[in-house]
């Protein structure tokens, strides 16, 4: 019991310290069967016996080292310490920590790239959505006949769940071990590079259809040519600002702005359009259709905003009144921004940059 209580100690310091770091750690193996959360809610009593569990060992632990260093009743120091090592009443694990998997703190490796997000597409439709419905809504044609209704794959499962977590229930099946399975195990199937690839898709869907709702998405990487042959990937543009748009034919070019980049996706068509970058592939349209929410015949007129590291911060779909919206702020408390003038963009530059989201970037690229 009392090597547990030095665990559970040694386990809140190291949380202490990454809390402190204010970002998440990497990690490719995670060897405990327990981590901590800090949305886990944590009743004041449990926290009241940890304490106290706490001030128990390290009485014993006194009692111990009184013991080495006595000339006298060294028998009876190293009772007293055995006793109220054994009379420490610990709180349960589960009542303090979140079960974990050697995975738990891993992250796709894998470029948040057009041909990867819609690889993980072609492969969620084929392995995923019989169950979980082709839209992720959990209403799959066999939905009705499992004996646990599929979970919807939406915004709330990137909130609440680590990635490593979800790439071990895909490869493993939906609960432990022990359990009777919620869902098969896909690590026959689908190999770790594949389940990264569906969760990426699932993630950047997840975005779209809430409306813009999840914070820290990349911007999906893609293929372009710039004017001045600056970069050939939209990665090659970190640390610029960048206004990413779905051109439209037969609207009005928007003025170039010398504050930020434009890069303008044109679905294979015209390139002669007015921006710093064009990515020309229908893939990329694609893939900026499922950040938009839209289906790809009505992504023509969005806009996105992408930050300096990368990260989505706003988007614009066309409408009677397009308006600028964000998940972080960035468009102000509600989320949203109306305007969609030169003042209006220069507050959503400023906004990026005064509150930029702090995860590090651990993809690889090709």
């Amino acid at each position: 019991m009392l090597t547990l209580g030095f665990a559970v100690l040694a386990l809140t310091l190291a949380v202490a310290v990454w809390r402190s770091l204010g970002q998440a750690p990497v990690l490719s193996y995670w060897p405990f069967a327990w981590r901590y959360d800090p949305d886990l809610p944590v009743s004041p009593h449990t926290w009241r016996q940890l304490w106290l569990a706490l001030a128990q060992s390290a009485a014993a632990l006194a009692l111990l080292c009184g013991a080495l260093f006595a000339k006298r009743w060294r028998l009876a120091w190293l009772s007293a310490a055995a006793a109220l090592a054994l009379l420490t009443d610990w709180p349960s694990p589960r009542m303090l920590l979140t079960e974990a998997h050697s995975s738990s703190y891993q992250r796709s490796p894998l470029p948040f790239s057009d041909a990867n997000l819609l690889q993980g597409g072609r492969l969620y439709q084929a392995h995923c959505a019989a169950c979980h419905g082709a839209a992720a809504d959990g209403r799959g044609a066999l939905a009705a006949s499992l004996p646990v209704w599929p979970s919807v794959l939406g915004p709330a499962l990137f909130q609440n769940r680590l990635e490593g977590e979800l790439h071990w229930r895909i490869a493993h099946g939906g609960q432990e071990p022990a359990a009777k399975p919620a869902m098969p195990a896909f690590g026959a199937m689908l190999n770790a590079e594949e389940i990264w690839q569906v969760l990426d898709y699932l993630r950047l869907r997840a975005y779209g259809v809430s409306g813009g709702g999840m914070p820290a998405v990349a911007a999906p990487v893609v293929e372009l040519v710039c004017r001045d042959g600056r970069a050939t990937r939209i990665s090659g543009l970190r640390g610029l600002p960048l206004r990413v748009m779905a051109h439209a034919p037969d609207a009005p070019e928007e003025p170039q702005d010398p504050r930020l980049l434009t890069v303008a996706l044109t679905r294979g068509e015209s390139q002669d359009v007015a921006a710093d970058c064009v990515a020309a592939g229908v893939d990329a349209w694609n893939a900026y259709a499922l950040a938009a929410g839209v289906p790809p015949d009505q992504l023509a007129g969005a806009q996105f905003m992408v930050d300096r590291q990368g990260w989505l911060r706003a988007r614009r779909l066309p409408g009677a009144a397009p308006a600028w919206t964000s998940a972080d702020d960035v468009c102000g408390p509600g989320g949203r921004m109306e305007g969609t003038t030169a003042r209006g963009l220069g507050q959503l530059l400023q906004a990026m940059d005064r509150a930029p989201i702090a995860i590090p970037d651990t993809r690889r690229e090709h």
